[in-house]
C-alpha cells in the first residue's frame, strides 16, 4: 500500500493504539502532515481508558505540536487508518468505519484489510512512516518537528537505538534532521520515580548463571527503555559480562541484551534468544528483541516436555489468557543462553585451514551478479560505509577496486585483476535485484553524501572457473579474523558452511546456508544445463504486418478481398499455407489457390523484413538467458528457410539451432518439429520448457510433454488462451525484463497438484 492511496477517500481519521507510546504517536503524526499537504482535513485520535500523561510523551505533544486528541465515541468515518496497530488486535479501542487501512510494523494479529501495509522485521513502525512518505516525495527532512517525532520513535521502540536490525531503521537513524535541544529533553524524561522503584524491584530478584558470568533479570510493568537501564546498571557488577533484562508488554515479552566481552556480541546473543519465535537484534555492546506471548508459551510448553517439568502458568493482566509464569520465561532464556555459548567452536582465520579430506571444493554458479568500479562513485581515498540487508561495513575508495553486488543484494570488493579474472561482463546489461528486501547504499562518511549503487551497476557472470574449499558447520563457530581483542568474530550455525578462497582476508570466511548453496555447487557435479525453445512469429518476432502486407498483396493480384491487420492476427499459428487457406475465399477448393499462395510466398519472401523486429526487450532476456548458460532454439510453421534466415538477421550467436517447416518432419502441434531440436540441444522434457503465443503452441507443449509458458503480447490475448487450453491453472502473472508472460500449463501435463508445483517453480527458475 502506498500512502497516496488513502487520498481516495474524504473524511479520513488516523487513530493510534490504546496507551500510546512516542512510536504510535510519531506515525500518527506523519500520516496526518502527509494527508493534510494534500487538501485533507485528518483527525489524529486515540481511544482507551487512559489518557496520555507520561512526562516524556506530553512533552513530545506540547513541543512538537502533535493534534492528537482523546475520544471515547467516533462518529462513523469513510476511512479508519490504524498506525503502530491493527484492527480488533486488542491494545485498541474499536470504531466502526466505512473502509479500515492499517500501517504497522508488528506481528499479523488479525486479518489485514486490502488497504495495508505490515512490515514486522522493521524495528518502528516510524520507519515504515518514514519509507512511505519518502516513497511519496515527502519532505520529511524539511520538517523538523516530524523529523524528530520519527527519530524519538524509533529511539523508544528499539532501546535507544540499540535494537536496530534492519537497515532501513539505519537509514532514518542516520538521515533524520531531528532537534538535538528536544531530544535531549526526551531522553532525560524517561524515568519517572514509580518506574525507578520498578528498576530497584528487578535489581533484587537477579539470577546468576556463574558459568557464563550471566545475569537474568525479571522487571515488572514499565517503559521498555526502562530494560536498557537496568541492564547497563547490572553490567556494571564486575563478576557480571553479560545481562538479559525482561518485562511482559502487551505484545509480549520484550528484553533487552548487554554484553562486555568480545566473545558474545550482544546482537547476535539478542537473535539467538528470539530465534524462530521473535525477532531481536542491535549492536555488538547492547541489543534487545520481543517475543510474541503466544509464542513464548508455545516454547515454554515444548521446554517443559522436552525436561519432564510441570507447566509453571498463570493469566495475563486482564484475566484472559494463560501464559508462562515469569520463572519459567527465565527457563527459557536461560536455555537459549545456554544453547548460543555452549557447543561454540573459536576459531581465528590466520591460523585455520580447511584440510582436503575434511572438505568438498565448489565452483559459482551462472547466476548474474551486478558490479561498480568504485572510483565511478567516489574520489579514491574517500571514506565510506556500504549499508547492506547483512550490516554495514567500512572501506576505503582505491583504484582498481569494484564494488560487487550478489543476487541477494550482499556486497564485497574485489581488486580490478581477481575481477577480470572471476566473471564476464556485460556492460550494456542493467543489473537488477530481484526479491531483495533492501537495496544496498553507500555513504560518504566525511560529506554524509549518500549514493545508490544499483542505479548504475551493470551485470558481470561467474565463469565458474573459480574453485572454493568448504565444509558444512556441525557445530557453533565463532571466527575471528586474527587474535586482536577488539576484533569482531562472525558467527557460524550448524549447517552454514566455512569457507576457504583466496580471495578474502586469511583465506577463511562464514557463509549462510542458503546464501552459500544458491552461489556455489559441488565441483563433481555438473551445472543442469536447461533450455528453452520459442516460438517465432508472435513470440520473439512482431511479423504480424508484413504478413499482412504479404496476404493482401496475394490477394490482391487474384481481385479477392483483402484482410484486416485483426483477421491475420487469427489466422497465423498453424504455417503461412495455413494463413492463406483462412484468407483465400473457399480456401484450397478456390482454383486460384496455389497461384495466390505462390505469390504470396514471392511477395512475402522480398519483403517479410519491411517492419519485422523482436518484442520490446527480447534481446534483453536473451542476453539473459545466454548468461546463464541456458540453451535456446527456435521451432516455427514458417517455412525453413525464412526461420534461419530471421535466425541469422537478428539472433545471430543466441540460438543452438532454428527450425521451420520442411519436408518430412510433421509440423506443430505435432511433437516432431520440437523433438528435433531437443535433439540437437542434447536436452529432455525434465531440462526444457516451450515458450509460445497460441493454441497451437499449448497444444505443441502437450505433445511434447513440455511445460508451456504463453506470452501474453504476441497473437492471442489471455482470455482466448485460456478458453482454448482445458483445465487452467491460475493466471499467475511473472515480470521478466520488463516481459509479462503468463504460465499456461495443460492437465495432461502433470500428474497431481505437487508435480504442477514443483514444475511451476522450474519455470521461474529459468526465467528468474
Amino acid at each position: 500500500m502506498r500512502l497516496s492511496e488513502l487520498l481516495a477517500y474524504d473524511n479520513i481519521v488516523i487513530q493510534c493504539h490504546d496507551n500510546p507510546d512516542a512510536d504510535t504517536i510519531a506515525c500518527g503524526f506523519g500520516v496526518y502532515l502527509y494527508l493534510k499537504s494534500k487538501g485533507k482535513e485528518p483527525r489524529l485520535i486515540y481511544g482507551g481508558q487512559n489518557v496520555i500523561r507520561k512526562t516524556n510523551l506530553v512533552m513530545l505533544i506540547r513541543d512538537l505540536k502533535i493534534p492528537i486528541e482523546h475520544v471515547d465515541y467516533l462518529h462513523k468515518p469513510e476511512l479508519l487508518v490504524m498506525v503502530d496497530c491493527q484492527y480488533h488486535s486488542g491494545n485498541s479501542a474499536v470504531f466502526e468505519a466505512e473502509h479500515i487501512a492499517v500501517i504497522d510494523h508488528h506481528r499479523i494479529c488479525t486479518e489485514l484489510p486490502e488497504l495495508s501495509e505490515v512490515r514486522s522485521n522493521l524495528g518502528a513502525c516510524s520507519t515504515l512512516v518514514w519509507n512511505m512518505l519518502k516513497t511519496e516525495g515527502f519532505d520529511v527532512r524539511g520538517n523538523r518537528e516530524l523529523s524528530t517525532a520519527l527519530y524519538y520513535g524509533l529511539y523508544t521502540d528499539t532501546g535507544s537505538l540499540t535494537e536496530i536490525v534492519h537497515p532501513l531503521d539505519r537509514d532514518l537513524r542516520d538521515e533524520a534532521n531531528f532537534d538535538p535541544a528536544i531530544m535531549r529533553k526526551l531522553r532525560n524524561a524517561n524515568l519517572s520515580l514509580e518506574e525507578l522503584e520498578v528498576a530497584g524491584a528487578a535489581l533484587l530478584h537477579t539470577d546468576y548463571v556463574e558459568e557464563f558470568r550471566a545475569a537474568i533479570v525479571k522487571v515488572g510493568q514499565c517503559d521498555p527503555n526502562i530494560l536498557g537501564l537496568i541492564s547497563d546498571l547490572v553490567l556494571e557488577v564486575d563478576a557480571i559480562d553479560i545481562c538479559v533484562a525482561f518485562n511482559l508488554q502487551p505484545e509480549g515479552v520484550k528484553f533487552s541484551v548487554r554484553s562486555c566481552v568480545k566473545e558474545v556480541k550482544a546482537s547476535e546473543l539478542a537473535a539467538e534468544l528470539c530465534k524462530g519465535i521473535g525477532s531481536g537484534g542491535g549492536h555488538l555492546e547492547k541489543a534487545g528483541g520481543l517475543i510474541p506471548m503466544e509464542l513464548m508459551t508455545q516454547e515454554y510448553l515444548k521446554f517443559c516436555k522436552e525436561h519432564h517439568f510441570a507447566p509453571r502458568m498463570e493469566y495475563d493482566a486482564q484475566g484472559r489468557h494463560e501464559q508462562p509464569a515469569a520463572s519459567g520465561i527465565k527457563s527459557v532464556i536461560e536455555q537459549r543462553m545456554r544453547d548460543y555459548m555452549g557447543n561454540t567452536d573459536i576459531v581465528y582465520a590466520q591460523d585455520c585451514r580447511i584440510e582436503a579430506e575434511d572438505a568438498k571444493t565448489y565452483c559459482r554458479r551462472s547466476v548474474p551478479w551486478g558490479y561498480v568500479r568504485a572510483t565511478d562513485l567516489f574520489a579514491e581515498g574517500t571514506q565510506v560505509t556500504v549499508r547492506t540487508l547483512q550490516g554495514d561495513m567500512k572501506a576505503t575508495v582505491e583504484a582498481g577496486i569494484v564494488f560487487i553486488i550478489g543476487p541477494k543484494g550482499e556486497c564485497f570488493f574485489r581488486n580490478e585483476e581477481a575481477f577480470m579474472e572471476e566473471f564476464r561482463i556485460y556492460t550494456d546489461w542493467k543489473f537488477d535485484l530481484r526479491n531483495a528486501e533492501y537495496e544496498p547504499t553507500i555513504k560518504d562518511v566525511e560529506k554524509g553524501i549518500i549514493v545508490e549503487p544499483m542505479k548504475c551497476a551493470k551485470v558481470c557472470v561467474p565463469k565458474g572457473t573459480t574453485i572454493v574449499r568448504a565444509r558444512r558447520l556441525e557445530r557453533k563457530v565463532k571466527l575471528f579474523r586474527d587474535k586482536d581483542e577488539n576484533e569482531q568474530y562472525t558467527l557460524g550455525r550448524v549447517g552454514d558452511y566455512m569457507v576457504d578462497s583466496s580471495d578474502t582476508i586469511n583465506n577463511i570466511r562464514i557463509m549462510r546456508k542458503d546464501l552459500f548453496e544458491e552461489i556455489y555447487r559441488d565441483s563433481g557435479e555438473q551445472e543442469e544445463q536447461k533450455s528453452v525453445i520459442f516460438d517465432l512469429d508472435g513470440t520473439l518476432l512482431y511479423s504480424l504486418e508484413d504478413l499482412k502486407n504479404a496476404t493482401n498483396a496475394a490477394l490482391e493480384s487474384q481481385n479477392m478481398p483483402t484482410c484486416t491487420l485483426d483477421q491475420v492476427r487469427r489466422y497465423v499459428g498453424n504455417g503461412v499455407r495455413m494463413l492463406m487457406v483462412r484468407a483465400v475465399p473457399d480456401g484450397e477448393k478456390n482454383p486460384k489457390f496455389e497461384e495466390t499462395f505462390a505469390e504470396f510466398k514471392k511477395y512475402y519472401g522480398e519483403h517479410c523484413l519491411d517492419h519485422t523486429k523482436p518484442y520490446p526487450d527480447i534481446m534483453h532476456l536473451l542476453t539473459e538467458l545466454k548468461a546463464r548458460g541456458v540453451k535456446t532454439a527456435i521451432v516455427s510453421n514458417k517455412l525453413d528457410s525464412a526461420v534461419k534466415e530471421l535466425d541469422e538477421r537478428f539472433f545471430r550467436g543466441y540460438m543452438t539451432t532454428a527450425i521451420g517447416e520442411m519436408e518430412g518432419v510433421a509440423k506443430k502441434p505435432a511433437p516432431d518439429m520440437v523433438q528435433k531440436a531437443m535433439k540437437i540441444l542434447k536436452t529432455d522434457t525434465k531440462k526444457a520448457i516451450y515458450v509460445g503465443d497460441s493454441e497451437v503452441d499449448i497444444q505443441t507443449a502437450e505433445n511434447t510433454g513440455l511445460p508451456c509458458v504463453s506470452v501474453m503480447w504476441g497473437f492471442r490475448d489471455a482470455e482466448f488462451l485460456r478458453k482454448n487450453r482445458g483445465t487452467y491453472s491460475k493466471t499467475t502473472g511473472i515480470v521478466v525484463l520488463n516481459l509479462k508472460v503468463m504460465v499456461s500449463y495443460n492437465q495432461h501435463t502433470r500428474t497431481g497438484e505437487k508435480r504442477w508445483k514443483k514444475e511451476f517453480q522450474d519455470i521461474q527458475g529459468y526465467l528468474h
